[in-house]
């Protein structure tokens, strides 16, 4: 999970993902096709690099809005606010 905000305003929002490396990944699969969404692969745990990833992945993320950064930040993980609509 990364908690993330806007830089200029308060709040921060999760973005859910699941970390996994590849022998996990093929040691649950159970039909021929799945869909990887909001999955991270790594070949293998390490944090640090983990963080650097993730940080820089958000660092990419830019928009005229709060909603367009957390729509491509949305790419990585499930935004909890994904499918609500006020």
């Amino acid at each position: 999970m990364a908690i993330v905000g806007p830089a200029d305003g308060p709040g921060q929002e999760s973005f859910d993902f699941m970390l996994c490396t590849p022998d996990w990944f093929s040691s649950k699969i159970q039909d021929d096709i799945t869909i990887g969404r909001h999955h991270v692969f790594v070949k293998q745990y390490d944090y640090p690099r983990l963080q650097a990833f993730v940080e820089a992945y958000c660092a990419e993320c830019s928009g005229a809005s709060w909603r367009e950064v957390a729509e491509k930040l949305g790419r990585l993980g499930k935004w909890e606010f994904e499918d609500f609509s006020p």
